[in-house]
């Protein structure tokens, strides 16, 4: 009599399309975590770790699995080219470089007219009725490499007259800032950038200054100031005017100082927000004014003459408050890395070859 063979409890195989309930799990926190490091280009990085994590034709080997952690390391570098935090860091950076070198080829044209005219443009022409008529940033075309805008620009009508209308709805990229969300707008015409207007302001309405003026008082001075959602139009006679701060129902509407440069934000750490926009000053240094904090009599003797102290002058870098560690996206990161090691880790046990239980002999 012989005895009965054992049955064996082989499980059936999984198809390379299948999946076990703990992997499809963990597949759905491979995806929420690769969209919440990688955002929009998280698909991508799920779809490489899928197509790594279903390759079991083949048993695994030494060779394969060297491929696979190689593998692992492109797809971290091709993900970090889709990390948000890094995308935000460099946009906003080259945004404000971007403002920050406008404001500095506007003080340059302005020192150029002053040396070539003897003073400073006024912030505005009039006619003989004492209408306004042209802004400086009209007047200073031609120092600013725009010379075949100002040859089409009729000074004499006013800026918004017929032959100049075509004109005023062409704004060169100098007078934008690129932080302005509305800027990229394909009709946008309004002015990022305006002049210090009042009596003892860098700019005397219509009656030009010299440089001598300042004195030594020039780096100390503020020219041109930032101004978010301005309303004025790039060749429009008006500017940020001193006498209407804080006056309600001021017309023209009084211009605030604004700004949208954000701090630079990485993916492991942020900064704390200051309100504070970039200025130019009468010497041609371009500088950052931190506003928070300031009632509107001290804002107004900073934009006076000379009223721009070191204190209040400080570069962008330093103009925020400490860092701080980024935690949701380590915290994403963290399980980020943790649940594509586990799921390649199932895929490589996987591939390796089942061992066929030994058959007992028949007597």
């Amino acid at each position: 009599m012989s005895e009965a063979e054992p049955q064996s409890a082989s499980t059936p195989k999984l198809r390379w399309y299948q999946f076990s309930l703990r992997t499809l799990l963990l597949l759905f926190v491979v995806l929420g975590s690769s969209l919440a490091v990688f955002g929009v280009g998280g698909i991508v990085v799920f779809i490489l770790v899928l197509l790594l994590a279903t390759d079991r034709r083949q048993p695994v080997s030494p060779v394969q699995l060297f491929r696979l952690l190689v593998a692992l390391l492109c797809l971290w570098c091709l993900g970090g080219l889709f990390m948000p935090g890094v995308e935000r860091h460099f946009s906003d950076a080259s945004r404000d470089a971007l403002c920050r070198n406008n404001l500095k080829q506007i003080a340059l044209a302005l020192l150029n007219y002053e040396k070539a005219e003897g003073c400073f443009p006024p912030a505005y022409t009039l006619d003989n009725s004492g209408r306004s008529m042209h802004s400086w940033r009209a007047l200073t075309l031609p120092y600013s490499d725009m010379d075949d805008l100002y040859k089409k620009y009729t000074f004499s009508e006013s800026w918004n007259g017929p032959s100049n209308k075509n004109i005023s709805n062409t704004i060169a990229a100098l007078y934008l800032c690129p932080s302005d969300r509305k800027s990229s707008g394909p009709r946008w015409t309004e002015t990022n950038y305006l002049a210090v207007v009042g009596p003892n302001a860098a700019w005397a309405g219509d009656k030009p200054r010299k440089l001598a003026e300042l004195g030594n008082r020039a780096s100390h001075t503020i020219m041109v100031v930032e101004a978010t959602d301005s309303g004025v139009q790039w060749a429009e006679p008006r500017d940020f005017s001193l006498d209407a701060m804080g006056i309600i129902g001021a017309e023209p509407r009084a211009v605030a100082l604004s700004s949208n440069h954000r701090p630079p934000e990485g993916f492991f750490y942020t900064y704390g927000h200051a309100s504070g926009v970039n200025v130019a000053m009468a010497d041609g240094s371009v500088h950052f004014l931190r506003t928070d904090n300031l009632s509107r009599n001290e804002l107004r003797k900073i934009l006076e003459i000379g009223g721009c102290t070191d204190e209040v002058m400080q570069s962008q870098g330093s103009s925020y408050s400490a860092r701080h560690s980024n935690w949701p996206n380590i915290a994403a990161l963290a399980v980020w890395l943790l649940s594509v090691g586990t799921l390649l880790t199932c895929a490589v046990r996987s591939r390796k070859p089942q061992a066929v239980p030994p058959t007992s002999p028949t007597r």
